[in-house]
């Protein structure tokens, strides 16, 4: 069981990373964000992985739901200050 929650912090917090820069995008443009999120297939892949992810922890209960969001947020908190200039 600590492989299964150590592998489900790790993919919510890359999902989280990936969100922030679409959200970058959404908020500052173009030339804020990196080149990846210029697509919007893309960009609708990162929120349907996130989506994805927040359903299916709702699978395991609703303290799951809250994992996965908290995961998330600390994903986007690290891809905000990893690319902050």
């Amino acid at each position: 069981m600590d492989i299964f929650i150590f592998a489900h912090i790790i993919i919510g917090v890359l999902i989280g990373m990936a969100v922030e820069p679409v959200g970058r995008f959404a908020l500052q443009g173009a030339d804020a964000a990196p080149q990846w999120t210029l697509s919007k297939i893309r960009r609708a892949v990162v929120a349907v992985m996130m989506w994805g992810f927040i359903i299916s922890s709702a699978t395991f209960g609703f303290e799951y739901i809250l994992y996965a969001v908290l995961e998330i947020a600390v994903g986007v908190f690290i891809s905000y200050y990893l690319v902050r200039k």
